[in-house]
């Protein structure tokens, strides 16, 4: 499977124990994929992964490759790629862009015959009542009805951790339910306008990445500093300010140099239908203020 060098690599370790040849390719959110997928060797039984960076991409053409095609749409899962996909087979993280415990999606755009359901298992039950429980009290305290973060955030990293262990389950039930009744074309649109708010912003020694076309949902409000350092001391203030961001991905040192730098110089702060106006509005006077 050739996977580009710009990934999480916690889920490349996961493809190597499950006995998956791994190679890579040269691919990061800056580069223009659309040339470099060309120039690898492809053999029989190969299969290319293409990845969908932060929902910043537009769709993508798979014609003239000539070995199967797996995309991931798990930053932007109605965006123009996703929507329009050719890929034999795409899938996706729930969980990543939607307000679940868990879930993932597959589904082939060529109509070609997909796995059947995982069962559900009482492990992976009792994990998702765990996340759900964590999530209701962040609401609470977003909602400012409870002050400390802590106790919700260390359920939400202990399970993250189970997850690496557990067998494949279906979804729980509590997951199944709620994405019956839920709007993800609302639930996108909002975090559209909260990245439209904070689009324009000027902040020193930093840019902000901009989607390639208007039917992209950004994944995130994506900055990229010149300096790893300034990233880093950024980082720590906004931590302070009780503004958590994401590296997406840490990168092992021995990577190519462009797709090293930019781990380290890149910071995805969420702005998603979770946050109202005036949470947006608040967040950017932060941004601002450092």
């Amino acid at each position: 499977m050739w996977m580009p060098d710009y990934f999480c690599y916690k889920v490349m370790s996961s493809l190597k124990s499950a006995g998956v040849n791994v190679a890579f390719y040269f691919d990061y959110p800056l580069n223009d994929d659309n040339e470099t997928v060309h120039l690898i060797p492809f053999e029989k039984g190969d299969v290319l992964f293409r990845m969908n960076y932060f929902g910043m991409r537009a769709r993508r053409t798979n014609y003239a490759i000539p070995i199967p095609v797996i995309e991931d749409h798990s930053h932007d899962l109605i965006g123009d790629w996703a929507m329009n996909s050719d890929a034999d087979w795409c899938i996706a993280s729930l969980r990543k862009t939607l307000p679940l415990a868990e879930g993932g999606i597959l589904w082939s755009p060529k109509g070609l015959k997909t796995i059947s359901p995982p069962i559900d298992n009482d492990s992976n039950q009792n994990v998702a009542k765990l996340r759900w429980d964590a999530m209701r009290e962040k609401t609470l305290y977003l909602d400012n009805k409870i002050n400390d973060k802590n106790g919700y955030r260390s359920v939400m990293v202990s399970t993250e951790d189970q997850f690496d262990t557990m067998k494949i389950s279906a979804m729980d039930e509590e997951t199944e339910t709620y994405l019956k009744s839920f709007d993800v074309q609302i639930w996108y649109q909002r975090k559209k306008e909260n990245h439209a708010l904070l689009k324009g912003l000027t902040i020193r020694n930093c840019i902000i990445l901009e989607p390639e076309c208007e039917n992209c949902n950004p994944f995130s409000l994506t900055l990229l500093f010149e300096k790893e350092k300034d990233r880093n001391r950024y980082r720590e203030n906004l931590i302070n300010h009780c503004v958590y961001p994401a590296i997406i991905w840490n990168i092992p040192y021995e990577k190519q140099s462009k797709i090293l730098d930019f781990s380290q110089r890149m910071l995805s702060i969420h702005c998603d239908a979770r946050y109202s106006i005036d949470n947006i509005i608040k967040l950017q006077n932060i941004l601002e203020s450092i």
